[in-house]
């Protein structure tokens, strides 16, 4: 390959690699939902949560709490996720305030990234308090990202502080309380590597030229 020729490859590979970079979006909460709708939870010394399986595996990198009216939390909350086994997978201290930054609806903490292999009954819980004057949302009309399925919202006992909540509510949706953020599935590697093939083909291409 003559020296203008790698030149105008590696322009194109560039170009292909900045067009694609756009398409990998930031994480973003696995569940949001309308705040019109719902009730408002009893805060409670106990952990709250929902239940979801696995479809897609998907990875996790940060946990939260909801903040209704984004102007930060009351209460300092610890959320962690637990495997269907009942291992803490992770677990992670969310300020009170607004120290840790907002996505969407939710005040997020980041975490080392964590892969969730499919599997059912994962849950992630948040320690909650009576003394909190953060919104605990229940049955609200919500939305959930399509990798992974909701099932029901869960609770511990009143004063066991911050366990795996195991416990099924009545809330059928909810508690709009702890939230984890999913990173996005890998569409731009996906692009970029078609976009790579397509400029070997152009480069064989232009070898056979006379």
């Amino acid at each position: 390959m003559t020296a203008p020729r790698a030149v105008r490859l590696l322009s194109m590979i560039f170009l292909v690699v900045g067009a694609a970079a756009p398409v990998a979006a930031a994480s973003a909460p696995a569940i949001t939902f309308n705040e019109a709708t719902g009730v408002s939870g009893a805060n409670q010394n106990q952990t709250v949560g929902w239940q979801f399986d696995v479809l897609t595996p998907v990875v996790v990198s940060g946990l939260g709490w909801f903040d209704q009216g984004a102007n930060g939390l009351g209460t300092a909350h610890t959320v962690g996720i637990w495997a269907p086994n009942g291992t803490l997978l992770t677990s992670v201290l969310v300020p009170a305030g607004t120290g840790a930054p907002l996505d969407g609806q939710y005040r997020i903490a980041d975490i080392p990234d964590i892969l969730l292999p499919v599997g059912t009954g994962y849950i992630i819980g948040g320690e909650n308090f009576s003394s909190s004057d953060d919104r605990l949302v229940a049955n609200a009309l919500q939305v959930v990202d399509p990798r992974i399925h909701f099932v029901d919202a869960t609770f511990s006992d009143v004063g066991s502080g911050f366990v795996r909540p195991t416990s099924f509510s009545i809330a059928d949706t909810g508690f709009e309380g702890p939230m984890a953020t999913l990173v996005p599935e890998p569409t731009t590697v996906l692009l970029i590597g078609t976009g790579l093939v397509a400029l070997g083909a152009h480069a064989r291409r232009s070898r056979k030229r006379p």
